[in-house]
């Protein structure tokens, strides 16, 4: 019965000609999406063609944007970053653009001058449909091809003497600058080993040395020179302990020696210095001079500011202090570092303070190391003297002839011959702007006799120049015959008498003085300097003297330079004596405005009323100097009581504006942008230049330095295989030029052909 019914309905059915059709979409869309009208399938996401058989490849950001095409089928010119096309396809859900991809904000609209969109496999290898993996170009790498891989050998990547880092880390290594461009985390590098080089480290790197050739009777080698402190702000107080110096040889490998006790003696200090392994620092070539602890700390320092133990009501008081000098070990040293912890956390060097005020300082001198000279030519057949102006030193010649020469010499301060006088001699006097900028190193190789206040030294009695530091081996000074026949006596002390052990009494030979910097300026018919040597030399110590065709620029003359922020380092105890000698200077503006805070950058330096005459960037050579602190120049002259003895040429290692902070002692400027504007130099100052403003005050009342930018001519004399013969990067070997040998082929030797 119920078989005879369903016939019988299908019949009916079939004559009222109703029929069920059933379709398929492709391959029942792989299973990767679902099927909608039209028999089309409506891909899951990460899934693409018209089955959803076809995987979509991770998106990066694009290292190169590339048109995508003709995508509407108009056969007419691509439309560009304002047309959207293609929209609701697997890839491109929100459409996108023929030429370029629209970079759009949160708001659609479209930012022009913008560059580097998402794309697959970030342009730069080819998405494998059936696995959804990019197959990424050589030289890139990640799930999206996002990253510029490092090279990579049977050796391992960076060839196994280096790790592979992006740029950002790169930049925050160095010196903690700061890269957030767009491919902050997709540009990659190697970060070679000390000692290795190359894109991919695979290069040895040789050693290095001065240029024989550079040598003469009075060019010399400049040396690192490094004087290190400690100090207390409360006088009764005491340092106890040990600590270690990190020291970094010329391929800026950190080296770190044993304890040293905060009462170690130079012998002991130069013993923890030269016993580093591998021989780093070569032996016998440490000098030393450590200052008398029974004698003021403050005073007749070689190349100190005289001022600067004393900070108001915050004081500074030195407990130890010493001067290193690293003859053996060649270049642009990187300033060492103090160690104090020891022992894990817990510090090795402490006070006997409730709170301790602990600090130290390392700062240069004014004799730095170098890979080239900055200041290069000397001046043929002149020979001066210095002696202490009216609030300013000067420089004399000999005679008229001598200064004709050195006029010569000097040429044009500011690069260019608009403001040289027209004269026989083709030079310029030199400006504030403009000064000149000279090296001076002791002539005749004569040594300096001692005066009453043991720091005087002149030239016209002995042999040899003497010097405060001096090696561990034998004599803390020398004998030397004077060039009357008879013998030298005066200044003559061993280093160590019988068991006692003689800092800061002695003088030994100096034979090489390195030479310190001067900047001057031609006024009143005289040459004035900016610094204060003649503090270190009687007025008939002769100097030969070396000039450059490269320029000192004053960078802005509305721009502020110091080292300490006041009032608000004045709210903590330790701020003044700690800011010393640091690396960080701090730029403001000496003239009242609004929106100009002394920033000299390239990128944000002023223009118009308070525009700068130059700008700065990171490695740029730059001076600080105080030119007009209590005399007006033009008047009584240059002023230089406020100047370092022996002036620093720095490097800048960063530029930039710190992050914006509100804190109750920032009060002194209600816009809280005085000291943002920041430089890092590579060295801690020999000086301190002060930020004196009041209370409440906006702007100026600086005791402040103006910076100045050098532009260089130098000639290069320290490098790899000391400029004579060739580096084997494979065995990191020196194939040293007939006629030179030693490891670094800094030896002539008539026998080595």
């Amino acid at each position: 019965m119920l078989s005879s019914l369903i016939l019988a309905a299908i019949v009916l059915i079939c004559s009222l000609n109703i029929y069920f059709v059933t379709a398929e979409c492709p391959n029942a869309c792989s299973a990767h999406g679902r099927c909608g009208a039209y028999d089309m399938c409506i891909c899951y996401r990460n899934w693409m063609a018209n089955d959803c058989s076809e995987r979509i490849c991770q998106f990066g950001l694009a290292h190169v944007d590339t048109p995508l095409g003709d995508l509407d089928s108009s056969s007419g010119p691509l439309t560009g970053p304002g047309t959207t096309v293609a929209t609701n396809d697997a890839v491109y859900p929100f459409g996108t653009q023929e030429q370029f991809p629209a970079m759009v904000d949160s708001d659609g609209v479209v930012v022009p001058n913008s560059a580097h969109y998402y794309r697959e496999c970030s342009n730069k290898g080819i998405c494998d449909r059936a696995t959804g993996n990019c197959q990424c170009f050589d030289g890139y790498g990640g799930s999206a091809c996002q990253r510029a891989t490092c090279p990579t050998s049977s050796a391992g990547t960076c060839s196994g003497h280096g790790t592979c880092e992006t740029i950002s880390t790169i930049a925050e290594w160095d010196n903690g600058n700061i890269y957030n461009l767009w491919d902050e985390y997709s540009t990659m590098g190697c970060v070679c080993d000390a000692g290795y080089t190359g894109p991919d480290c695979s290069q040895r790197v040789c050693k290095v040395g001065p240029d024989p050739l550079y040598y003469d009777d009075f060019a010399n080698v400049r040396i690192s020179n490094y004087t290190i402190q400690f100090f207390v702000t409360t006088a009764s107080k005491t340092i106890t302990g040990n600590y270690s110096i990190i020291f970094y040889d010329s391929y800026g490998e950190d080296w770190e020696t044993i304890p040293i006790d905060i009462d170690s003696t130079c012998p002991t200090i130069i013993a923890a210095l030269e016993g580093l392994p591998n021989g780093v620092v070569p032996d016998n070539s440490v000098l030393c001079y450590r200052a008398d602890a029974t004698s003021s700390l403050a005073a007749n320092f070689p190349g100190y500011v005289d001022n600067e133990v004393a900070y108001g009501t915050n004081s500074m008081y030195i407990k130890t202090r010493y001067t290193l000098a690293f003859t053996k070990n060649f270049g642009r040293l990187q300033q060492p570092d103090i160690n104090i912890y020891l022992d894990g956390t817990r510090p090795t060097l402490y006070t006997n303070e409730a709170g301790s005020t602990l600090g130290w300082h390392v700062y240069p001198n004014g004799f730095i190391g170098e890979w080239d000279d900055l200041v290069p030519d000397l001046c043929e057949g002149v020979l001066v003297t210095l002696t202490s102006g009216t609030n300013y030193d000067k420089i004399a010649t000999e005679n008229t002839q001598q200064t004709k020469a050195l006029k010569r010499c000097l040429g044009s301060a500011d690069g260019n011959s608009d403001l040289d006088i027209a004269d026989v001699y083709q030079w310029d006097k030199g400006t504030v702007q403009n000064p000149h900028l000279v090296r001076l190193i002791e002539a005749t190789q004569e040594s300096l006799a001692l005066t009453t206040n043991d720091m005087k030294r002149d030239s016209a009695l002995y042999d040899y120049p003497i010097s405060r530091l001096c090696d561990k081996t034998g004599l803390y000074s020398e004998k030397a015959d004077r060039q009357d026949g008879s013998v030298q006596t005066q200044g003559v002390q061993r280093y160590g008498d019988a068991t006692t052990l003689l800092d800061g009494t002695g003088w030994c030979v100096n034979r090489n003085p390195a030479g310190f910097y001067a900047v001057l300026i031609f006024l009143n018919n005289e040459f004035q300097v900016f610094s204060r040597p003649s503090a270190d030399y009687s007025a008939t110590t002769k100097f030969h003297i070396f000039t450059t065709t490269g320029y000192l620029q004053l960078v802005n003359p509305n721009t502020a330079a110091f080292t300490h922020t006041f009032p608000k380092d004045a709210f903590n105890v330790n701020a003044f004596p700690k800011n010393a000698h640091s690396k960080v200077i701090y730029l403001g503006n000496n003239t009242a405005s609004s929106d100009y805070f002394g920033q000299v950058d390239c990128e944000t330096a002023p223009k118009g009323t308070y525009g700068s005459l130059d700008c700065v960037n990171k490695n740029d050579y730059v001076m600080i100097l105080n030119t007009d602190l209590t005399c007006a120049v033009g008047a009584a002259g240059v002023c230089h009581s406020a100047n370092p003895i022996y002036p620093n040429m720095y490097k800048v290692n960063k530029i930039y504006r710190k992050e914006k902070t509100w804190a109750a002692n920032d009060f002194f400027n209600p816009n809280n942008e005085v000291a943002r504007h920041q430089i890092v130099l590579d060295y801690g100052m020999n000086v301190k230049y002060v930020n004196t403003q009041g209370t409440g005050a906006t702007y100026g009342n600086f005791v402040e330095a103006s910076l100045y930018k050098f532009h260089p001519a130098p000639y290069n004399y320290v490098g790899e295989c000391s400029n004579r013969g060739i580096c084997d990067t494979t065995s990191g070997v020196c194939a040293c030029f007939a006629g030179y040998t030693g490891d670094n082929c800094a030896y002539q030797n008539a026998l080595a052909v």
